[in-house]
């Protein structure tokens, strides 16, 4: 991390601000964190963002200032608005996703301080995006997974829609916090972004990180938040979504049975299904997407390590 260090008088007025700067500066990842602090005539903050970041991945961002009323973000088209810091934190704090296989080899950020007197401030940065090497996975299912009959047409053109206005949803409290927990003990046995091939014929990638689970194995939610989908997809079989606030959401799918109900809140660790195998299989395991701003990107760095 690349820290700042404030004049005299700036550590005098700020002792709590430059305190937080030097536990972020000891608490990040050596080399993945740069911070930008204090610009002469301007007000003091951190802000803490990556070096780069892969495609098909999210990253986070962290902003903290006295005396900010909300915090508004654009990453290249991809909009959120901050009206509160984070409870556990006490800074402004948002996922932002990078589109799997893009082509653009860097990303504008921009950041729209309001400040409690009314002003406004906007910062920019830019943040390199490092290709990602995916794996190819060659796969057998059933033959009406990959060229659906006609009847099922409607019926997966609904599935799309109702996922697609699950995923997008954007709701102004943050329940998340990294590292987010793991749903299943079992480990990673497909990881995201492969390049799907289901019985010769290429497919699209895949979007999720598979987990080895047997049949009827609880399934728990990675983190709090309110459950916006429960239902049953041609293709990912029972799913179940979970909004986990600012943009941030995470989907079992192939599940056994379902524990809970749309609009039900529940907390990290709570039992939302149950690992199965419908849907278009090979056998029982749980796939996990995760979902910011509605992009669809890759779980594992967010996950704890280790097995729960």
């Amino acid at each position: 991390m690349l820290m700042y260090t404030p004049k005299n008088n700036v550590a005098r007025r700020f002792p709590l601000l430059v305190l937080l700067s030097l536990l972020l500066s000891v608490a990040g990842e050596a080399g993945t964190l740069q911070a930008a602090a204090y610009r002469e005539g301007r007000r003091p903050f951190t802000l803490d963002i990556p070096k780069n970041a892969g495609d098909g991945e999210a990253f986070a961002v962290r902003f903290g200032a006295e005396g900010v009323k909300a915090l508004d973000l654009d990453l290249d088209g991809k909009t959120l608005h901050i009206g509160a810091p984070s409870p556990a934190s006490g800074f402004f704090e948002a996922l932002l996703p990078v589109p799997l296989d893009t082509k653009k080899k860097r990303l504008r950020l921009t950041l729209t301080v309001q400040w409690n007197g009314g002003e406004k401030e906007v910062l920019t940065r830019v943040v390199p995006v490092k290709k990602r090497a995916y794996p190819v996975q060659k796969l057998t299912v059933d033959g009406k997974f990959v060229s659906p009959p006609p009847e099922v047409a409607e019926k997966i053109r609904r599935d799309r829609a109702e996922m697609r206005a699950a995923v997008t949803t954007i709701s102004p409290a943050q329940y998340w916090r990294l590292p987010l927990a793991r749903p299943v003990p079992g480990e990673v046995t497909s990881l995201f972004g492969s390049r799907r091939v289901f019985n010769g014929v290429p497919k699209n990638p895949h979007k999720g990180v598979d987990f080895d689970a047997v049949a009827g194995e609880p399934v728990a939610a990675v983190d709090a938040g309110e459950v916006v989908l429960v239902s049953e997809h041609y293709y990912g079989g029972n799913t179940v979504v979970v909004d986990h606030g600012l943009g941030v959401l995470s989907a079992y799918l192939h599940l056994s049975g379902f524990n809970v109900r749309k609009g039900q809140r529940v907390a990290r660790g709570d039992i939302v299904g149950f690992a199965g195998d419908t849907g278009r299989v090979t056998g029982p395991h749980l796939h996990l997407s995760f979902y910011v701003l509605g992009e669809s990107v890759n779980a594992e760095p967010c996950l704890e390590t280790g097995r729960r």
